[in-house]
């Protein structure tokens, strides 16, 4: 099994490079090529260094026992885990230099498109791969453009004359200077801007609360590029997708550590160029490198796939117990027919269908409570704890009161560790959701 390790320096990496700050907080930047090579290839490998970005990573993160908690929780997810269909909305916030019109609503719809496309996996490789059996293939992840005003997309356009500095990037996400940005609670806020010094995007690990949480990137890397040769297919995004939902890059920094995800190999750099089989690491053990990962740097021509385990830790991100786990109500909010800045109104407009509960805590060790809602039922409502072979190991009923709101508590202290099927029904309606058994 591999070991998560702590990272203690900034490492600067070509194409893609993730700065690591402390133990637990890592900013993604990703480089694209000013046309450097180091071979008859013409791959892009340039290497920057620059001491603004220190005011940018110079940030404590938010609760480091919380972060390792997460950590057990992604690694518990890894083998437990049952992955369940998540939706998330996301926020275009465009910001043009100059006039250029470079984003257009059409091609966010492109990049749209792709991510659903790369988390669905419906990309495949074109080469020979040693760690084929370990491909995800469908993450059960989704993206659409969030309604916040209820009527339209969230494509939000200003037109800027100057780009931003590396020492006003903050500026971005500006009520006067950029754009705010919408709930970043409950929205994945995409700024879409000129980068610095040719810096082709950002996103952050999902452990603070800053106001720019977020995803933000060049528009020469958005979408698809036809005249780019190698980060030409919407792939970029991917990548700091990923990051946003709390994977790290496959090599991490520079001196062969962890990124997390037992079923990733080390790598000691980043790959810029699409190796075929057989690409050792000069990490301990040397293990083949897995070319093609959406977390490595390689050209978007041999970007094709997540492993199950770094799909596991992004919907342990989205969990209950997860960082990123109030993004859930993103279903709601890709829906033009809901009014989401009226929650009253919302919750009014479903009483009389609703039939729904949440566990918590999720995952338990002990107890848990499972907090129920439901309306005018005409049997009992029974909620049951079941195992993967359908044995029913726990069972309690709630009498038909017509409309209902409670919490039935749950001892499962004797239970193996493990997944556990929670399950809400009467005579008419059932709904099922996962619980996490943890020592």
């Amino acid at each position: 099994m591999k070991i998560f390790k702590s990272f203690y320096h900034l490492s600067f990496i070509n194409v893609m490079k993730c700065f690591p700050v402390l133990s637990t907080f890592l900013i993604c930047f990703v480089f694209l090529n000013e046309g450097q090579s180091q071979d008859t290839n013409d791959y892009p490998t340039r290497y920057m260094t620059n001491p603004k970005w220190e005011k940018i990573l110079n940030r404590q993160p938010n609760d480091q026992k919380k972060w390792m908690d997460f950590e057990r929780l992604a690694r518990h997810h890894e083998k437990h885990g049952v992955m369940e269909e998540q939706k998330l909305a996301l926020v275009f916030n465009v910001i043009d230099i100059g006039g250029k019109a470079k984003v257009t609503e059409e091609k966010i719809f492109q990049q749209i498109q792709v991510l659903n496309d790369a988390f669905s996996g419906k990309m495949k490789g074109n080469r020979a791969d040693s760690y084929g059996h370990l491909i995800a293939g469908d993450s059960k992840i989704s993206f659409c453009i969030g309604s916040p005003n209820g009527k339209e997309p969230a494509i939000n356009f200003k037109v800027k004359t100057i780009p931003y500095e590396f020492e006003n990037l903050f500026m971005i996400n500006d009520e006067k200077e950029g754009i705010e940005g919408e709930r970043k609670d409950e929205y994945i806020n995409i700024w879409i801007t000129e980068m610095p010094d040719t810096m082709a995007g950002y996103a952050v690990l999902p452990d603070h609360d800053f106001g720019d949480d977020g995803i933000f990137i060049d528009p020469d890397f958005f979408g698809i590029q036809k005249d780019d040769l190698y980060y030409n297919s919407g792939k970029t995004l991917i990548h700091l997708l990923g990051r946003y939902l709390g994977l790290l890059p496959l090599w991490t920094n520079f001196d062969c550590s962890d990124d997390g995800v037992e079923d990733t190999p080390i790598h000691n750099s980043p790959n810029d160029r699409c190796y075929g089989e057989g690409h050792i690491s000069l990490c301990y053990g040397y293990q083949d490198e897995m070319v093609g990962n959406f977390m490595d740097s390689n050209p978007d021509d041999c970007a094709y796939m997540f492993t199950k385990g770094q799909v596991a830790r992004m919907h342990a991100a989205l969990s209950d117990y997860g960082y990123r786990s109030t993004l859930k109500n993103g279903i709601k909010l890709c829906d033009p027919n809901i009014i989401p800045e009226d929650k009253e109104t919302v919750v009014r407009t479903f009483d009389d269908e609703i039939f729904d509960f949440e566990i918590i805590p999720n995952p338990a060790q002990t107890n848990i409570e499972v907090v129920y809602r439901f309306a005018d039922s005409k049997s009992d409502v029974v909620v049951e704890i079941s195992n993967d072979l359908g044995q029913i190991l726990r069972e309690s009923k709630v009498p038909a009161l017509g409309i209902k709101s409670g919490r039935t508590n749950m001892n499962i202290s004797d239970l193996p560790s493990g997944s556990y099927f929670v399950t809400l029904m009467n005579s008419e309606k059932i709904i099922t959701k996962t619980l996490i058994k943890i020592e």
